[in-house]
């Protein structure tokens, strides 16, 4: 009988207690999963935001040459003779020059006038161009060939149909269109491919409105990056006017053939592809506000949402792409949240059971896995802070075996991927940017210089010795670049054959002269590293450099890199000009 009660008594005096701390450790269990899951939502938004950002980051450097190239075509405030024979030698320099500045995508420039003139462009190669010129408005279009920027054009045929520049939207909007504007997107029917048309009033020297400027950006290459963008097996990516037309897109094409034959656009709501439907469709009543103005708007005209497709949750980001010259287009990327984080939920329901086990064997063996487990999430929590914060190199010391450690190692790998430029192995263009936000947050930061590079003659590399040995150009300057600088510093490749430099500190004149100088001759030391050059024979790049200062030169970061490409421009086009 006394064992008996002893027993009853041991129940009433162990059951409240086993009781309380079950309750506790579901309350517990409860508050960890829910900061976790706010903690795997918010990498969620961040990482899909990522991947949008530098989609629309690609877009703007694909269209932003085509200022320049205006720019040098016809220079603002020049002003435009009534009969351009009186100045067709000048005009053919200039275009010469226009098309060799961005030569990718922009090597056709064209001017049309109110007297029914026109004069056109096309490079065919470095050398080589062609001329396409009507001096009276009741003639067809003659075509000349020429080699150099000074060549004697040769006659090549006459057009069949009559072409009147007058006639063209392009110069009907530039009538009534002050500064740059773009056209409509249009199919080229000769190569099948969208084109946009980049065109600028020019003025007589009485400042009457006198003729059209223009080039043709393709956006062939826009939709090959965005259709070999790794998004995930059923993520999507895709890029949009505002009326919800294709302009690229994951695994399907921006144009399609009817039954008659005829090339049409594709609409994202009219796409067999139901992720693609729903991620336009949540995002389609965002497009129709007030665009926005300005840098500080650029940067800030995002958004993330979240679509339920067939028992998922797809998580949407959608970056809007605009300019000074009325570009309006959206770059939209869905992922379904367990793509991202390979099934991280169901490892938080496994740990939160394996904690109610835990203390049903032993209340501290369950507390020590507990408190593991919730240090390791904190862990991931703060290196996402830190990352949404700027910091680059966030450190994540998590060595589990498990799916947190999964989630750990997949963090890395996409930290990696986003602040990494795959070919050189030196920073990327995101790690760049989250760098100058950090830096430009606050007044109260630390003055810095942002040095612009733009390599010189790396096209005819590329033409004489291949594609294979332009990469080993690129990673040999990248590593000398490296090799000027101090730990603190960071070399970012923005694409292309365009580096920038961040360095700290040093934003006197002298020391950026030094600087300069010790980047110009790392890059114009002869190349070691490219393979079946002839014996004896050096090859070289050139550089072009400019640079701005924080805050002297410009508070944000859209400031400094639009100043520090100037100045690098300025150094550029005078490689151009004629003697």
């Amino acid at each position: 009988m006394f064992a008996a009660r002893l027993r009853s008594l041991r129940v009433k005096l162990v059951l409240p207690y086993v009781l309380l701390v079950a309750l506790v450790s579901v309350v517990l269990g409860a508050t960890y999963y829910w900061s976790a899951s706010q903690t795997i939502g918010s990498f969620s938004d961040q990482y899909i935001r990522e991947v949008a950002a530098r989609i629309a980051q690609a877009v703007h450097f694909h269209v932003r040459g085509s200022a320049a190239v205006l720019e040098a075509a016809f220079p603002d405030g020049m002003p435009a003779t009534a009969d351009i024979s009186s100045e067709l030698t000048a005009l053919r320099q200039r275009f010469w020059v226009a098309t060799s500045v961005y030569s990718n995508p922009n090597d056709y420039v064209y001017y049309g006038n109110r007297a029914g003139q026109s004069l056109a462009l096309k490079r065919l190669s470095d050398d080589e161009a062609e001329l396409r010129l009507k001096l009276r408005p009741t003639e067809h279009r003659a075509y000349y060939r020429y080699t150099g920027i000074a060549g004697m054009p040769h006659y090549l045929r006459r057009e069949s149909g009559l072409f009147d520049p007058r006639t063209r939207i392009w110069f009907e909007t530039g009538k009534h269109t002050e500064g740059h504007f773009w056209t409509s997107v249009y199919i080229d029917f000769t190569t099948h491919d969208l084109v946009v048309t980049r065109a600028r009033r020019v003025l007589a020297a009485d400042g009457t409105f006198e003729g059209v400027v223009a080039t043709d950006v393709p956006l062939k290459e826009i939709n090959h990056f965005i259709a070999t963008l790794k998004v995930g097996e059923h993520g999507r990516a895709i890029v949009v006017e505002r009326d919800g037309n294709l302009l690229a897109g994951t695994g399907l094409q921006n144009l399609e053939k009817s039954s008659g034959g005829r090339v049409t656009r594709i609409n994202a709501l009219e796409t067999g592809d139901p992720v693609i439907r729903a991620a336009y469709a949540s995002v389609a009543p965002l497009l129709h506000q007030a665009k926005p103005v300005g840098d500080a708007s650029r940067e800030q005209a995002y958004w993330t949402t979240a679509v339920d497709q067939d028992g998922q949750t797809i998580a949407v980001a959608a970056q809007r792409v605009i300019d000074d010259a009325g570009l309006d287009w959206t770059a939209i990327v869905a992922m379904p949240r367990d793509e991202i984080f390979l099934g991280i939920e169901r490892q938080l329901w496994i740990a939160l059971g394996v904690g109610l086990l835990a203390v049903a064997l032993t209340i501290l063996f369950g507390m020590r896995l507990f408190g593991r487990i919730a240090q390791d999430i904190i862990s991931l929590s703060h290196a996402v802070t830190r990352i949404r914060q700027g910091a680059t190199d966030a450190v994540i010391d998590v060595r589990r075996r498990d799916e947190v450690g999964d989630l750990a190692r997949n963090f890395k790998a996409m930290r990696t991927e986003l602040f990494t430029d795959r070919l050189t192995g030196v920073a990327s263009r995101t790690a760049l940017e989250s760098l100058l936000g950090a830096a430009t947050r606050t007044r109260a930061g630390s003055p810095f210089t942002l040095f612009f590079l733009d390599l010189n003659d790396f096209k005819p590399l590329n033409d004489r010795y291949g594609h294979d040995n332009g990469d080993r150009a690129l990673i040999e300057i990248a590593h000398r670049l490296q090799a000027c600088l101090r730990p603190s510093d960071l070399v970012a490749r923005l694409g292309g054959d365009e580096f920038v430099v961040f360095v700290s500190g040093a934003t006197a004149p002298a020391a950026i002269a030094t600087l300069t100088a010790k980047l110009t001759d790392a890059v114009q030391a002869p190349l070691h590293t490219l393979h079946d050059v002839p014996t004896g024979t050096e090859v070289r790049l050139g550089v072009a450099i400019g640079h701005a200062i924080w805050p002297d030169h410009g508070v944000t970061p859209g400031e400094l890199m639009q100043r520090a490409d100037a100045d690098m421009y300025q150094h550029k086009s005078s490689r151009f000009r004629s003697p």
